[in-house]
């Protein structure tokens, strides 16, 4: 489980509970308090826990996490793989082409078809525009497609309906879900 905890970064008790089948939020954190002396918390909504340095030796971890902005960023990013449970997984995965870069959140395959993940949380339109406009130049290459197939789907994950239905706007032709946070769950 500490592995986990080292895999995904940030996990809150609710992840835990689902990633690793635990039952019930009861048995979840009588396992996590058991496990205080190798994990911090901070509350975010609910409690976010992650490996301190007594659980990075025991696993013979060398990252270390803080707290910071990009938290609730990997939270929800966590939340696309529980609910999707890929086989291949990448996050924050680079695609290089032309001497041009794009860095998704995540890339992930179920089967034979791929994703691209892009969390939307604090990024504004014209960001999510510049995204969209370098995946559909990326698929107008035909590179991705000559390497492995079908150009991958594009996974939206945003905050708010209203963000939802911009984005959906914005997409235009490219093959897209957007869905909000709860729509995962």
């Amino acid at each position: 489980m500490l592995s986990s905890f080292d895999s995904f970064g940030f996990l809150t008790t609710s992840q835990v509970q689902r990633l690793h089948n635990l039952g019930g939020i009861r048995n979840t954190l009588r396992i996590l308090t058991d496990m205080k002396e190798y994990l911090h918390s901070f509350r975010e909504g609910e409690t976010v826990w992650y490996l301190n340095a007594a659980g990075r030796r025991t696993i013979g971890s060398e990252t270390i996490r803080k707290r910071n902005q990009t938290t609730r960023h990997v939270i929800m990013r966590n939340e696309v793989y529980i609910a999707k449970r890929p086989e291949l997984w990448r996050p924050e995965y680079a695609i290089k082409w032309d001497g041009k870069e794009i860095v998704c959140d995540a890339l992930f395959r179920t089967g034979k078809e791929y994703t691209f993940v892009e969390i939307d949380l604090t990024q504004t339109m014209k960001a999510n525009e510049g995204k969209i406009a370098a995946y559909r130049a990326l698929r107008e290459t035909g590179k991705w497609q000559a390497r492995y197939g079908e150009f991958p789907r594009l996974l939206f994950v945003t905050s708010t309906n209203y963000r939802k239905e911009r984005i959906t706007r914005a997409v235009g032709d490219l093959v897209t879900d957007v869905v909000t946070l709860i729509d995962l769950r």
